[in-house]
């Protein structure tokens, strides 16, 4: 795909007295092989601490790896979240960037847009698994704006015959800048959104919709999975690319209601284990181990809209951190910058470098940096995002870097 451009558990529920085994421990004995499942049993009779949290959150995401193919990262990740600001480089070039594909590949295969955290790029396996979400919103309704529904007919009428139909197709939209709009520009979003339609391209910026059983593999189309089965399945792909998380967290990761991520991990009979500084127990992917081999050398930027980091409240748990985006804010409101990426060193984040790129140029306007880190790990990122960008050269504000008490 070519892109040019709610009830939270409980302090009491899920806990277990300490040193008790955890009822998921049988159902893993059942399904993997005894040395790995006492392991992990026995991660999760211990706390884990700050770094093993780190480390098992920076490898579920394949940000310890030296590079993958754009198609095993969406994998990796389930979704990638896609946005208009190009301060750097679009947002989803960024996410692939960090994992090692390459400048000039920057496009993660077969997907769909659709609503999974926010807009993104979702792993095309996953179609069945958002039935649920499709049906809902054929049997409730969505937030979004009213929708003409003789506009969807004519809309589905053309797509129909067509097979792929973009906005501009059904004429001239009304109004100018942001009022800019048409029915047909929601009754497109209404099929997409229920399933007539899928947006698995774009012309240039424009999204084009196609009819499903153009883009969506047939044994995928096929596949019509209960509700709890799609729940389930968006939890175990969700925990697996967080490797260590809350239930608000996976709750998170694709938009579900915190109850029905309760219940959809329940049933994966999933081990859970206290972490440092969290006032719910984690829990564990398959697989998550504390001691994974992190290069603590490594120095890498991150999109502002990176699934590493979400939420601001998993931020602050796991890296003690509170950066906000400021790109919607006015110039004389931002207290570090337009666009600020967080920069991983090992598994920490170590700072942020807020900079734009601007006719060749890289201006890095404001940087952060933990007081036990060297400047050094500025000047990679720095370079690193200068390669990403072509950039011919780098301007860089007069000021030193902020030092964080961290």
């Amino acid at each position: 795909m070519v892109l040019q451009q709610d009830r939270v558990p409980g302090r009491h529920q899920g806990r277990r007295r300490r040193g008790r085994p955890h009822p998921g421990a049988a159902v893993l004995r059942r399904h993997v092989p005894a040395p790995v499942a006492e392991y992990v049993a026995g991660i999760a009779s211990k706390t884990l601490n700050h770094a093993e949290v780190r480390r098992i959150a920076v490898a579920a995401q394949g940000l310890h790896l030296p590079g993958e193919a754009a198609p095993a990262v969406l994998a990796r990740l389930g979704c990638i979240q896609i946005d208009s600001m190009s301060a750097v480089r679009r947002s989803h070039e960024l996410v692939l960037l960090s994992r090692g594909v390459p400048a000039g590949d920057p496009e993660p295969g077969r997907c769909f847009e659709g609503m999974a955290h926010a807009l993104s790029l979702i792993d095309i396996e996953l179609w069945p698994a958002f039935g649920f979400r499709r049906r809902q919103v054929l049997a409730n309704g969505w937030r979004g704006p009213e929708v003409d529904m003789a506009a969807v007919a004519v809309a589905r009428e053309r797509l129909s015959a067509e097979g792929r139909v973009r906005l501009r197709d059904f004429g001239a939209m009304t109004g100018t800048g942001w009022e800019r709009d048409s029915p047909f520009r929601w009754a497109l979003e209404w099929l997409a959104a229920t399933g007539g339609a899928v947006c698995a391209e774009r012309d240039r910026w424009e999204r084009v919709y196609a009819l499903p059983e153009l883009v969506i593999p047939p044994a995928i189309l096929a596949a019509q999975p209960h509700d709890q089965d799609c729940v389930r399945e968006l939890c175990r792909r969700a925990i697996q690319a967080l490797g260590v998380a809350s239930t608000a967290d996976v709750a998170d990761y694709f938009r579900m209601r915190p109850a029905e991520a309760q219940a959809g991990l329940a049933s994966l009979g999933l081990i859970q284990a206290e972490a440092e500084g969290w006032r719910h127990p984690a829990w564990l992917a398959p697989g998550a181990d504390p001691a994974v081999e992190i290069d603590d050398d490594r120095v890498t930027p991150l999109s502002p809209f990176d699934s590493l980091l979400w939420t601001r409240d998993r931020l602050r748990r796991i890296w003690g951190k509170d950066y906000r985006l400021e790109a919607y804010k006015p110039a004389a409101k931002r207290t570090f910058g337009y666009f600020a990426l967080p920069v991983l060193a090992g598994s920490e984040i170590a700072g942020r470098v807020a900079c734009r790129r601007r006719a060749g140029v890289l201006a890095v306007e404001n940087t952060e940096l933990d007081q036990h880190f060297p400047r050094s790990v500025l000047d990679r990122a720095v370079t690193t995002l200068a390669a990403w960008t072509a950039s011919d050269a780098v301007t860089t504000a007069s000021r030193g870097p902020r030092r964080s008490a961290r």
